[in-house]
Protein backbone atom coordinates (compact mmCIF):
# COMPACT_ATOMS: atom_id res chain seq x y z
CA UNK A 1 0.00 0.00 0.00
CA UNK A 2 1.56 3.43 -0.99
CA UNK A 3 1.14 6.31 1.09
CA UNK A 4 -1.21 7.94 -1.40
CA UNK A 5 -4.20 5.24 -1.29
CA UNK A 6 -3.39 5.51 2.48
CA UNK A 7 -4.56 8.88 2.51
CA UNK A 8 -7.58 7.64 0.13
CA UNK A 9 -8.73 4.82 2.59
CA UNK A 10 -8.47 7.80 5.21
CA UNK A 11 -10.96 10.07 3.39
CA UNK A 12 -13.31 7.05 2.81
CA UNK A 13 -13.28 6.21 6.20
CA UNK A 14 -13.76 9.71 7.23
CA UNK A 15 -16.53 10.72 4.34
CA UNK A 16 -18.24 7.46 4.89
CA UNK A 17 -18.24 8.65 8.86
CA UNK A 18 -19.51 11.90 8.31
CA UNK A 19 -22.24 11.02 6.26
CA UNK A 20 -23.16 8.42 8.28
CA UNK A 21 -23.06 10.59 11.28
CA UNK A 22 -25.55 12.93 9.17
CA UNK A 23 -28.01 10.84 7.80
CA UNK A 24 -28.26 9.92 11.82
CA UNK A 25 -28.59 13.12 13.22
CA UNK A 26 -31.29 13.72 10.65
CA UNK A 27 -33.44 10.48 11.45
CA UNK A 28 -32.75 12.02 15.18
CA UNK A 29 -33.76 15.71 14.17
CA UNK A 30 -36.95 13.79 12.00
CA UNK A 31 -37.88 11.18 15.07
CA UNK A 32 -37.66 14.54 17.26
CA UNK A 33 -40.08 16.43 15.42
CA UNK A 34 -42.60 13.43 15.09
CA UNK A 35 -42.62 13.38 18.72
CA UNK A 36 -43.53 17.10 18.72
CA UNK A 37 -46.31 16.46 16.28
CA UNK A 38 -47.22 13.45 18.39
CA UNK A 39 -47.17 15.29 21.75
CA UNK A 40 -49.20 18.39 19.98
CA UNK A 41 -52.12 15.69 19.01
CA UNK A 42 -52.20 14.20 22.45
CA UNK A 43 -52.13 17.25 24.11
CA UNK A 44 -55.54 18.26 21.98
CA UNK A 45 -57.22 15.22 22.40
CA UNK A 46 -57.05 15.06 26.07
CA UNK A 47 -56.98 18.52 26.92
CA UNK A 48 -54.86 18.37 29.11
CA UNK A 49 -53.58 21.24 31.45
CA UNK A 50 -50.11 22.01 30.12
CA UNK A 51 -49.02 22.99 33.82
CA UNK A 52 -49.72 19.47 34.35
CA UNK A 53 -48.30 18.30 31.30
CA UNK A 54 -44.68 20.65 32.43
CA UNK A 55 -44.89 19.08 36.31
CA UNK A 56 -45.03 15.24 34.48
CA UNK A 57 -42.39 16.13 32.71
CA UNK A 58 -39.82 16.91 35.10
CA UNK A 59 -41.20 14.10 36.98
CA UNK A 60 -44.46 15.19 39.52
CA UNK A 61 -47.00 13.06 37.81
CA UNK A 62 -50.24 14.35 39.29
CA UNK A 63 -53.47 12.14 39.56
CA UNK A 64 -55.57 13.52 36.75
CA UNK A 65 -57.83 12.25 34.27
CA UNK A 66 -56.65 14.07 31.25
CA UNK A 67 -53.43 13.35 32.16
CA UNK A 68 -54.17 9.91 31.97
CA UNK A 69 -55.83 10.21 28.58
CA UNK A 70 -53.22 11.75 27.22
CA UNK A 71 -50.11 9.19 28.16
CA UNK A 72 -52.36 6.46 26.99
CA UNK A 73 -52.83 8.97 23.71
CA UNK A 74 -49.01 9.02 23.88
CA UNK A 75 -48.79 5.48 24.75
CA UNK A 76 -50.46 4.57 21.69
CA UNK A 77 -49.20 6.73 19.01
CA UNK A 78 -45.34 5.70 20.01
CA UNK A 79 -46.19 1.83 19.91
CA UNK A 80 -46.13 1.36 23.76
CA UNK A 81 -50.03 0.11 23.72
CA UNK A 82 -52.05 -1.17 20.76
CA UNK A 83 -55.37 0.71 20.33
CA UNK A 84 -57.04 -1.46 22.47
CA UNK A 85 -54.38 -0.97 25.36
CA UNK A 86 -52.28 -4.02 25.25
CA UNK A 87 -48.27 -3.11 26.05
CA UNK A 88 -46.41 -4.24 23.68
CA UNK A 89 -43.31 -5.39 25.73
CA UNK A 90 -41.17 -5.31 22.41
CA UNK A 91 -41.62 -2.28 21.15
CA UNK A 92 -41.15 -0.87 24.55
CA UNK A 93 -37.67 -2.99 24.50
CA UNK A 94 -36.53 -1.45 21.47
CA UNK A 95 -37.47 1.79 22.41
CA UNK A 96 -35.78 1.80 25.59
CA UNK A 97 -32.43 0.30 24.23
CA UNK A 98 -32.42 2.54 22.05
CA UNK A 99 -32.77 5.82 24.50
CA UNK A 100 -29.85 3.87 26.81
CA UNK A 101 -27.38 3.76 23.89
CA UNK A 102 -28.34 -0.22 23.20
CA UNK A 103 -27.89 -1.18 27.06
CA UNK A 104 -29.51 -4.09 26.37
CA UNK A 105 -29.51 -5.30 30.48
CA UNK A 106 -31.05 -1.85 31.94
CA UNK A 107 -33.46 -1.83 29.33
CA UNK A 108 -34.59 -5.37 30.01
CA UNK A 109 -34.42 -4.52 33.62
CA UNK A 110 -37.10 -1.70 32.81
CA UNK A 111 -39.06 -3.45 31.18
CA UNK A 112 -39.16 -5.96 33.87
CA UNK A 113 -39.80 -3.52 36.62
CA UNK A 114 -42.01 -1.00 34.81
CA UNK A 115 -44.44 -2.91 32.30
CA UNK A 116 -47.30 -4.01 34.16
CA UNK A 117 -50.26 -5.46 32.69
CA UNK A 118 -53.55 -3.42 33.88
CA UNK A 119 -57.33 -3.43 32.90
CA UNK A 120 -57.34 0.13 33.03
CA UNK A 121 -55.17 0.56 29.73
CA UNK A 122 -54.83 4.47 31.09
CA UNK A 123 -53.64 3.71 34.15
CA UNK A 124 -51.35 1.26 32.48
CA UNK A 125 -49.96 4.15 30.48
CA UNK A 126 -49.56 6.47 33.12
CA UNK A 127 -47.89 3.55 35.56
CA UNK A 128 -45.56 2.89 32.61
CA UNK A 129 -44.15 6.39 31.95
CA UNK A 130 -43.83 7.32 35.45
CA UNK A 131 -41.76 4.01 36.23
CA UNK A 132 -39.61 4.59 33.46
CA UNK A 133 -39.01 8.13 34.06
CA UNK A 134 -38.74 7.50 38.28
CA UNK A 135 -35.92 4.77 37.20
CA UNK A 136 -34.05 5.96 34.66
CA UNK A 137 -35.18 9.73 33.69
CA UNK A 138 -36.37 9.04 30.61
CA UNK A 139 -38.72 11.02 29.19
CA UNK A 140 -40.95 10.47 25.87
CA UNK A 141 -43.45 13.84 26.85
Amino acid sequence: MTVGSSRFSATMKFAFTAIFLAISLQVAVGQQKQLAQVQRECADKSKVDQNVLQKTRIGDYANDEKLKEYLLCMAQKIGFQTDSGSLQRQVILTKLKAALQGDDARARELVRQCIVSNTDPKLQAFNTFKCVYQKAKINYL
